[in-house]
């Protein structure tokens, strides 16, 4: 074998030693075992996965998700794999006809022949395409596998587009609907980009063959099944090009986000320049040998493409002169009407351009009648921080319950619309330790959470401390107007771990006392475990003993995906989901979780993109509500917004979204706006409120988010909700107070509405400019400067405690401005957080008084009767008028009662002390008057 391909014989070779067959096939075993056993493990999740979403009601988001991409997969596979396949016969063809012998370009080029390549140029090409010809294959196939894997990744891009509908609202430069952007061009560059790597693939195929076996073809004469993939393939860089021109609405080298002056006028030509050079140079690769007598090398393709390159760099040094000497000096005029387009688009990318603006004019003409208002009596008086801790210390009742966070809602309670805070109580498994920590209390015991707490926004008690109106388990209710009939919770925030219920083990339900109460679950969740089910969960899972454990019957459930977040995200993925779910309780006495889904995309022309968590968008529309069973684990999508992309998806899966008038009354009454989506919106207008080119384009009127205090921190202050009179109106809404940039008096102040009849009606008042209005840092400030509040808040801050400064909250309440900021008492280790002052500014007035009512009255200058209690040894009640020294003597006594309190951590003692003291000065306060 004097003419050999000696690499591929030395494997051979190697392969059929006698000593090596026992190894080969051990190893091969070996591999075919491997496979099985991850094969196995997929196919079983891929199994689980269809059981889930099939007990979820939602099996045809599987089935639709799945065979889109398989026929995806299978599509892009086969072509891919056709098209090599013929790429390569047409190419052993054509060296076999060609050249009989091995006529390599390094032998004739002088260049360093590969290492892997070890061919004589006596050898036969034909022999040495047999001997590979089995290789060659194989590794297309593996190609074609990832070509498929290309296609079918874009599944949601493909069926975006055969379900799009339009926008109805076109883009001002080449005026195309907004859903061209949004649909067709992911899709055209998709298809694009698969073609153009398949050809790429096959040029190179190609190529590398011709120079190893005979280098004429690619220097002297193209053959003309390279010169047609050649040109093919610049064909669709054509295209590419083209389309790539409509990529200058989203420029970001302008004034603003989108296309200006310089790219309309000068960089939207420089890609159908290179488009057409690309066509050209297709039509001359593939017709030029026919039409003339001159042969055709690789040199020709490469002329173009170098030809592409100059035009593209010249076409970037032309825009950035006239950037530079043109535009530059006269911006504001050339620029003007592509600003006027940014600030359009973006207001309508972001739901914005139907916000409602009014003046809010200030005349402070509140009087003692007033306070009787619901906007008053449900002014919050707890922050949900020191709150989640009060409700942590005080309700989590053992080590393996706790509280993720708290929402505030509204209810009518004892008849009159309440604002309230409410927490639900989840099971932790994971804080189970020692012996308890077990596969079978992890997963078949400890399998739900039990019940909440409620408490209004501003009831306190003796102690300071929030009133609970539902606490305790089992749950505790002491209003009318809420009840619980199924208060177990298996699907929540903190929930992780999957479950089985139904099992001859009965779940651990609650404590009572030194005893224990069990439960058998009987709602409608979860995977019944037949044996199928049960050998693909065990196998999916990795758990053996969900298959061998005696206490799983046939009766026995599985609940997967318990976490709430990931449930929603599992069944409608395309969605972005709101950070903070909020539970509440309906008429019926069931608790459910509601989440608000968004559908976003970052292909709105001109929008200003911004970021949200890891996602990069530019358009976002408030879309779905998502509504879970804390018991049953259901989700039902309710339509808040519908738009063209949600539109498109409700299309690929039908039945999942059910409009807005099918959400029953006792779930549309707890509507809560995003958080989230109202920062990222009055984010996005604190500066694209400015609807004037000139006025954006200087900033002259850019907001900024304000800050306050909390504890010794400066923060930005973050939305907070409220009962507010707007337009003769209660309504609930989320507000937030803005400032002018670099300043800190509030200009205006943002509400949107969580009313189901204006659901997400945003409005914003606007303060005069003539007239300062005090911000939140400047209301701070004035407070730190009140010589009495800052003593007092010094003196309780020693002696190992600390004082909370709760929210500012800004007020608005018929065209006044009402400043409220509780103050909580905690010692610095393991404490309760207690309410003990109450500070109100109005008018330039700031007061600090043990309540709501008293503060207000305060800076209203209303003196309300009282009867304020008496200091022990006062048995009438009063002390004699003029016995100043009494009263003083029992105002130290009482005052160093609580001091030693404080040092010792009794914190109940040190509040009721130091309301005996307020008293006590108050009255003596009285005493020196009446003298």
């Amino acid at each position: 074998m004097g003419h050999s391909y000696k690499g591929v014989n030395l494997f051979f070779m190697t392969m059929t030693k006698q000593s090596d067959i026992p190894g080969i096939f051990l190893k091969l075993f070996l591999l075919i075992i491997f496979i099985l056993i991850i094969g196995a493990k997929s196919i079983s999740g891929f199994v689980l996965d269809y059981r889930w979403f099939e007990y979820m009601g939602y099996a045809q988001v599987f089935t639709v998700t799945f065979t889109a991409r398989a026929v995806l997969f299978l599509a892009g596979f086969g072509f891919y794999l056709i098209i090599l396949l013929a790429a390569w016969h047409v190419c052993k063809k054509t060296i076999t006809e060609t050249s009989g012998m091995v006529n390599s370009y390094w032998d004739h080029f002088g260049g360093t022949r590969p290492a892997y390549i070890d061919i004589k140029p006596q050898t036969s090409s034909k022999k040495i395409l047999d001997l590979i010809n089995v290789p060659v294959i194989a590794v297309l196939s593996i190609i074609s596998f990832f070509g498929g894997l290309s296609l079918s990744v874009n599944w949601n891009t493909i069926l975006l587009y055969f379900n799009s509908t339009p926008f109805g609202s076109v883009d001002p430069v080449f005026g195309r609907d907004i859903g061209f952007y949004i649909f067709s061009l992911p899709f055209f560059h998709t298809v694009l980009n698969y073609f153009i790597g398949l050809f790429i693939l096959v040029v190179l195929l190609l190529s590398i063959a011709y120079l190893v076996f005979n280098w004429r073809l690619i220097f002297e004469k193209l053959p003309f099944n390279l010169r047609g993939v050649i040109a093919i393939l610049f064909f669709f860089f054509a295209v590419k090009m083209y389309l790539l021109h409509f990529d200058i609405l989203y420029s970001t080298t302008g004034v603003v986000y989108g296309a200006g002056y310089t790219d309309v006028y000068i960089k939207q030509y420089i890609p159908i320049l290179t488009g057409i050079i690309f066509l050209a140079a297709g039509i001359v690769v593939i017709a030029l040998p026919v039409v003339s007598e001159r042969k055709l090398s690789i040199t020709t393709p490469v002329v173009f493409i170098v030809l592409v390159i100059i035009i593209s760099i010249l076409g970037g040094v032309l825009s950035g002169f006239v950037q530079e000497f043109k535009v530059s000096p006269n911006e504001i005029a050339l620029e003007e009407p592509f600003i006027r387009n940014n600030i359009e688009l973006t207001n309508e990318a972001y739901g914005l351009s139907g916000i409602k603006e009014e003046n809010y004019d200030i005349t402070y003409n509140l009087s003692a009648s007033d306070l009787d208002s619901d906007s008053i009596k449900n002014i919050r008086l707890w922050d949900y921080r020191p709150l989640l801790t009060t409700f942590q210390q005080r309700q989590e009742i053992r080590t393996y319950y706790g509280f993720g966070n708290v929402a505030v809602d509204r209810y009518i309670l004892d008849g009159e619309l309440t604002q309230v805070w409410m927490s639900v109580r989840e099971i932790l498994p994971h804080k189970l330790t020692g012996a308890a920590d077990t596969w079978i209390n992890r997963h078949l015991i400890y399998t739900h959470g039990i019940g909440f707490v409620m408490s209004p926004v501003n009831d306190v008690d003796e102690q300071g401390l929030p009133k609970m109106i539902v606490r305790d388990i089992p749950p505790k209710i002491d209003v009318d107007g809420i009840k619980i009939t199924q208060p177990r919770i298996y699907f929540g925030e903190e929930t992780r771990d999957y479950i089985i219920t139904n099992t001859n083990r009965e779940e651990f339900d609650y404590p009572m006392g030194d005893q224990n109460q069990y439960t058998t679950y009987e709602g409608t969740g979860g995977i019944p475990l037949t044996s199928s089910n049960k050998l693909v969960s065990a196998i999916s899972l990795g758990e053996i003993k969900l298959y061998t454990s005696e206490y799983i019957i046939k009766d026995s459930k599985l609940h997967l995906y318990r976490n709430i977040h990931e449930r929603v995200r599992k069944i409608t993925p395309y969605l972005v989901f709101d950070s903070d779910p909020h539970a509440f309780i309906s008429s019926d006495g069931r608790i459910y979780w509601m989440l608000s889904g968004f559908v976003t995309s970052d292909r709105y022309p001109y929008s200003e993109p911004v970021r949200f968590g890891n996602e990069r968008l530019n358009y976002v529309r408030d879309s779905v509500k998502a509504v879970i069973d804390t018991y049953n684990g259901t989700v039902t999508y309710y339509i808040m917004k519908d738009d063209p992309i949600l539109r498109a998806y409700a299309g690929i899966y039908p039945g999942i979204f059910k409009p807005f008038d099918e959400m029953p009354g006792d779930m549309s009454s707890h509507l809560r706006y995003s958080e989230d989506l109202f920062n990222i919106q009055t984010g996005v207008y604190r500066i694209y409120h400015m609807k004037t080119p000139e006025v954006f384009y200087n900033k002259e009127d850019q907001w900024a988010r304000p800050t306050e205090k909390y504890e010794a921190s400066e923060v930005p202050v973050q939305p907070y909700n409220v009962l507010l009179q707007l337009n003769d109106t209660l309504s609930f809404v989320t507000m937030m107070p803005f400032t002018p940039v670099n300043r800190n008096n509030m200009i205006a102040w943002v509400a949107v509405n969580q009313d189901p009849l204006d659901y997400g009606e945003i409005t914003v008042f606007k303060f005069t400019k003539e007239e300062q209005v005090y911000g939140p840092s400047q209301i701070e400030a004035r407070i730190d400067q009140d010589e009495s509040i800052s003593r007092d808040m010094t003196l309780w801050g020693q002696s190992g405690s600390r004082v909370i400064r709760g929210n500012l909250l800004v007020i608005p309440f018929k065209n006044s401005l009402l400043y409220i900021e509780p103050l909580y008492l905690a010692a610095e280790t393991s404490s309760i957080p207690e309410l003990i002052r109450v500070i109100v500014f109005y008018n330039n007035v700031v007061a600090m008084e043990p309540t709501l009512e008293e503060a207000l009255n305060k800076v209203l200058g209303v003196t309300p009767q009282t009867t304020v209690q008496a200091p022990s040894g006062s048995p009438d009640g009063e002390p004699a008028k003029g016995d100043v020294n009494t009263i003083l003597n029992q105002t130290l006594v009482h005052y160093e009662i609580a001091r030693e309190a404080l040092a010792k951590g009794d914190l109940e003692t040190y509040g009721r002390e130091m309301k005996t003291v307020d008293a006590l000065m108050q009255q003596l306060k009285r005493q020196i008057e009446g003298e």
